[in-house]
């Protein structure tokens, strides 16, 4: 997985270097070096410089707040910096191209023709000096005279055109202001004007004031009417309380009222009361049928009759019901007259309520009106004020003007002028530094642009996190030029080296034991005897770790068959210098015995080369012969070793993984890249084979994972060690023996030595052969303690997975045991890598002891004796 820049740390940024060092010092040394050329070469620049100081206010400036007020002259930018806008008149065509035709300059470019404007620009630099109101004008020239009077010349330019644009300015506000001012006050009258026809319209004075007395009035009126319905309650009251006693109705009483004061009829009411007495007398006297009662009551029905007749011709037909009632007494008489005084006052209050009320309805839709009245009166005055307000201002500006205008308007004043320089601007020290920093700069983007372009795994916890099988071996990679100069070394540097064998003393060779070593430690679950290996690409040195392995496996003592199953491009007779006339290919084709291409390479290492029959590889290795050659082998020795051809060019390797037991894949860090190795592990997993896990080869140090791999150490010198094991010189063989258990820490020594032989060494070497390896022992001591801290830590993570296993749900299950599976293959990882830890452990402590009894037997040879 490609890490972003980001998020990478110090090592891995060294280890980027270190596989882009060559691009990067490539573009380095270019660009430093054309930079350096480049400042050497440019001639000397001068840079003369003046200073011009803003007053805070101008005519301009001062009319700000004016035309905020009357909503004209609104700067187009708030924030914007005025120093800022009188910089770029400076830097504006008209000036530069006066400056440029002045008499006086007459600047030219290098080819004699007039200077454009735009080269102009290049040179001349308008900057505001921070927190101040001074502009610095400067102009850059090889001719130190000619910068100075550029930038004094450009400076006179700028002060007559800014006297004449303020000047300018100024009249046009005097005209402006002269122009608004009749409007704003014509504005005034008018708003004036409908305030006072607002108040005369509506009786609307003093708003409050007026408000204040409706409120009161009403309350009056409200009293007024309330006493005179109480009043006129009071009169129906006794108008009925009469009405009743009477026995008439308002309108008889006043009929009643008006028949009772003619005279006429008080007359004849006193002639028929007279005449009733009368006959009361005589009834009493006489009997009924006396001629004086009779003639008495003829007058009477007379005297009726005539008051009948008089009564309706005063009263009308409505005094026919009362005729009555006329002639009742005085008492009768005056609660008559009562009853109309009271029908009458009861109308004058009725008059006098209808009045009131309407008053009152008046004076509360005048008072509901005061809010729209105070409304539009505020609004009124609001105008006013600003009509008012305006015109003030404008009133005051324009005569500001007419002082400004007889005055010198210019805002501007000159601090300093430009003098000549003595020295230049430009050092060719800085240009040297600007090289060297841009040369840095062109070479970091170069190894970027490489790093994030390359797909290509390159670290080791790349390749295992991508791949995900088991890591069984590190094999440090070798520089070519330095293993060709060991001795006995080929010169072919295109063939692999058998390191095992002519060079078991370094470091590079027990990297191939301790694989074997790991290979054995999985062979102690189920029989692994053929092991196919093959790569995900070409080029990632599959043949050369088949040949050491082989070759490691067969030094222990173990009957090795080597098989060189590469039809394509074969590589094992090159390695071992053997013949190839008949090999696995005629094996299989022309079933010939297989016992006649075995060639023994080595002391238990035979090997079966790839023949020169011309065939269907994919036919000859799918065949029954080859299944049979592959039980057969595997009963014969205790390994068979089969080099396949990457996984990219033929399906090979599939093939014969499915035929034996294991397959180990080779990786190679800066060969492959991500969408081989995907690619590579599809092709596995579908072929369901049995991955024993991956062997890292050619690791160098910028491949390496700074966490657990050391860089490899060059190769010295040496001969090879049966050589010197047979040389009569041994003081020179406990020298290189002395080396080697110094510098290959971590690394158990290659053979064992006779007692007699060490006996022979020097004593003083011997003693620092003991001291390193003992510390040898007590690192490998402590890693070995490190791995079982770590596997006890593993062994209780499975524990407790497999508990919550066990009482999972269904959905929770598949989750945990893929989880669970995945620790379990890092347990028996670490099971496997500590038991070889621990063999390696116990050979260091048996050749420490050896080496100690030697030592001590030396020292104290009586006390042994």
């Amino acid at each position: 997985m490609n890490s972003s820049p980001a998020s990478l740390g110090t090592d891995q940024y060294w280890q980027i270097i270190k596989r882009r060092w060559l691009p990067g010092s490539i573009v380095f040394l270019t660009v430093l070096t054309l930079g350096i050329v480049a400042t050497t070469l440019k001639q000397s620049v001068y840079k003369a410089d003046a200073k011009l100081k803003f007053k805070g206010n101008t005519v301009t400036s001062s009319l700000t707040e004016v035309s905020k007020a009357i909503g004209e002259l609104t700067p187009i930018v708030a924030q914007g910096n005025p120093l800022n806008t009188e910089a770029e008149v400076l830097r504006s065509v008209p000036l530069i191209k006066k400056t440029i035709d002045d008499p006086g300059l007459q600047l030219k470019n290098s080819d004699g023709e007039k200077l454009s404007v735009d080269n102009f620009l290049k040179n001349l630099s308008v900057n505001s000096i921070l927190s101040t109101d001074i502009l610095e004008v400067s102009y850059t020239s090889e001719n130190p005279e000619e910068a100075a009077k550029v930038v004094n010349t450009l400076i006179k330019n700028y002060l007559e055109n800014n006297l004449v644009v303020n000047k300018a300015e100024a009249v046009s506000a005097k005209d402006f202001l002269e122009g608004q001012l009749p409007k704003v006050q014509d504005s005034l009258k008018k708003t004036e004007t409908e305030i006072r026809q607002l108040k005369e319209s509506n009786e609307f004075v003093a708003p409050d004031e007026d408000t204040r007395a409706l409120i009161e009035g009403l309350r009056e009126l409200q009293a007024e009417i309330s006493k005179a319905e109480g009043e006129m309650a009071s009169a129906d009251s006794r108008a009925d309380y009469i009405r009743n006693k009477l026995g008439l109705t308002a309108e008889q009483a006043v009929v009643l009222t008006t028949v009772s004061q003619s005279p006429a009829v008080r007359e004849t009411i006193a002639k028929l009361q007279s005449a009733e007495s009368e006959l009361a007398i005589a009834q009493a006297r006489f009997t009924p049928n006396s001629p004086n009662v009779i003639e008495l009551k003829e007058q009477i029905s007379s005297f009726k009759k005539l008051l009948g007749t008089q009564t309706v011709s005063i009263g009308g037909e409505a005094a026919k019901g009362i005729i009555d009632k006329i002639k009742t007494g005085e008492i009768q008489q005056q609660l008559t007259t009562e009853l109309i005084n009271l029908e009458a006052s009861n109308f004058g209050l009725k008059k006098q309520i209808a009045s009131l009320t309407q008053i009152e309805q008046d004076r509360r839709n005048r008072i509901k009106r005061v809010p729209e009245l105070e409304q539009k009166l505020r609004q009124l005055n609001r105008e006013l004020d600003s009509s008012e307000s305006t015109y003030k201002v404008l009133w005051q500006q324009l005569q500001t003007v007419r002082i400004a205008e007889s005055q010198d308007p210019g805002n501007v004043r000159v601090i300093s002028n430009a003098i000549v320089p003595i020295q230049p601007v430009s050092s060719r020290a800085v240009g040297y530094l600007a090289s060297g920093s841009l040369a840095f700069l062109a070479a970091a983007g170069i190894i970027y642009l490489l790093e994030i372009s390359d797909k290509s795994i390159k670290t080791i916890d790349e390749a295992k996190q991508l791949y995900g099988y088991a890591w069984l071996g590190t094999i440090p990679g070798t520089d070519k030029t330095k293993v060709l100069s060991l001795p006995g070394s080929k010169q072919n540097s295109s063939i692999p080296k058998i390191v095992v064998r002519d060079y078991p003393s370094l470091p590079l060779g027990e990297s191939y034991r301790m694989l074997q070593s790991n290979i054995k430690f999985l062979n102690s679950g189920s029989a692994i005897n053929s092991i196919v290996i093959t790569s995900s690409t070409a080029g990632e040195g599959k043949s050369t770790v088949a040949a050491n392995l082989a070759a490691s496996m067969a030094q222990v003592g173990n009957k090795v068959l080597l098989v060189d199953a590469d039809l394509h491009h074969p590589m094992q007779h090159l390695i071992w210098d053997a013949h190839n006339d008949c090999g696995l290919s005629n094996v299989v084709a022309e079933q010939l015995d297989p016992r006649m291409v075995i060639e023994e390479v080595l002391p238990n290492l035979d090997l079966i080369t790839s023949g020169t029959m011309i065939f269907s590889s994919a036919t000859l290795l799918d065949s029954s012969r080859m299944r049979m050659l592959i039980d057969y082998w595997s009963e014969s020795y205790d390994y068979v070793i089969i080099d396949t051809p990457a996984l990219d060019l033929t399906a090979d390797a599939p093939i014969m993984g499915r035929i034996v037991d294991g397959v180990l894949l080779v990786v190679k860090p800066g060969s492959v890249d991500r969408a081989q190795a995907t690619s590579t592990k599809e092709i596995l997993n579908q072929s369901g084979l049995n991955m024993l896990g991956i062997v890292f080869n050619g690791v160098a140090s910028q491949f390496e994972r700074s966490s657990s791999l050391a860089p490899m150490q060059e190769p010295r010198s040496f001969q090879p060690l049966s050589k010197l094991l047979g040389n009569s010189d041994q003081g020179e063989l406990w020298e290189t023996i002395s080396i080697l258990a110094k510098e290959s820490k971590k690394v158990p020594l290659a053979i064992d030595l006779d007692d007699t032989e060490l006996k022979q060494a020097p004593l003083n070497k011997l003693e620092e052969m003991v001291f390193h390896l003992q510390q040898d022992l007590s690192d490998l001591t402590r890693l070995v303690k490190e791995q079982e801290d770590e596997l006890s830590i593993q062994r209780q993570k499975v524990g407790k997975l497999q508990r919550q296993a066990s009482i999972a749900s269904e959905n929770e299950l598949l989750q945990l045991e893929n989880q669970l599976n995945q620790e379990r293959e890092r347990k028996n990882m670490l099971d496997k890598t500590l038991i070889g830890q621990r063999r390696n452990l116990e050979k260091r402590r048996e050749i420490l002891h050896q080496y100690q009894e030697v030592l001590e037997s030396r020292k104290n040879p009586i006390s042994i004796i």
